[in-house]
């Protein structure tokens, strides 16, 4: 069972460890995709009142109909995204990386989560807070520009992403998936740490079926299987057996 994240005081009276750490939030905000054109004085602005989190394992971070005040970005660990099915089925969708964000939909829109936010593995999450974002938007269109084209690009992969899967072989799809993986808001990686049964559940197929193609593309040579990584032996490779094309450029 998943532990429930807590909130301050009016959500619930448990609080997840949490660490102040300037330095970790300057970071992650700085290299951020939705913040990386932002001048200084301005990611310096949002230092001062975001907060790291530390989560375990397993954290339940929010659940559907939930409406969140905060924008979310990963500075370490990963997150998986899941759904129910009308058959109360559970599964996942999407997992997020370090260097990617949550919540910017939700928070813009005010409309609640439709989706389930778990922890996989331990995460360190800094945590914007909704108004104040809002009102830099509002008292500064570039920064709004600057912050939108960021949510363009993972939009625009998004949408590839969801098109391979309607009609790219397995093979192909594995790759595509791999691919952006590795890519995750531009912070490029040769290790995938990813397990394949997320896999299967992410492409909607078999654990059998990825296995099979995860070894032959280890013995072509594009990639290496250990425990509970994939390592990325030939980036080139990969993106010619992916349906996709190459992520967005970064700016």
């Amino acid at each position: 069972m998943a532990a429930m994240l807590g909130w301050p005081d009016s959500l619930s009276d448990r609080q997840p460890k949490r660490t102040m750490t300037s330095t970790l939030a300057r970071v992650a905000i700085s290299q951020s995709e939705l913040f990386r054109e932002w001048s200084d004085a301005d990611v310096a602005r949002l230092v001062e009142v975001s907060e790291v989190l530390r989560l375990e394992s397993g954290t339940l971070l929010h659940g559907p109909g939930e409406t969140v005040p905060f924008l979310y970005l990963i500075a370490s660990g990963s997150l998986r995204m899941s759904l129910r099915t009308g058959s109360n089925r559970e599964f996942a969708f999407r997992l997020r990386f370090a260097g990617d964000f949550l919540g910017l939909g939700p928070l813009l829109s005010g409309e609640p989560f439709v989706y389930t936010v778990t922890c996989r593995g331990q995460t360190h999450l800094v945590r914007i807070p909704g108004p104040f974002l809002k009102d830099m938007l509002v008292r500064n269109g570039r920064l709004a520009v600057a912050m939108f084209a960021g949510f363009n690009r993972r939009h625009r992969n998004m949408i590839a992403l969801y098109a391979d899967a309607s009609t790219g072989s397995l093979r192909a799809r594995l790759a595509s998936l791999l691919g952006l993986i590795a890519n995750a808001s531009g912070h490029a990686t040769n290790e995938v740490e990813v397990l394949q049964d997320e896999l299967a559940e992410l492409l909607g197929t078999r654990r059998q079926g990825v296995n099979r193609e995860l070894r032959a593309l280890e013995k072509l040579g594009v990639l290496a299987l250990e425990y509970g990584r994939i390592v990325i032996a030939d980036k080139a490779a990969l993106q010619e057996l992916a349906i996709l094309p190459t992520p967005a450029p970064l700016p």
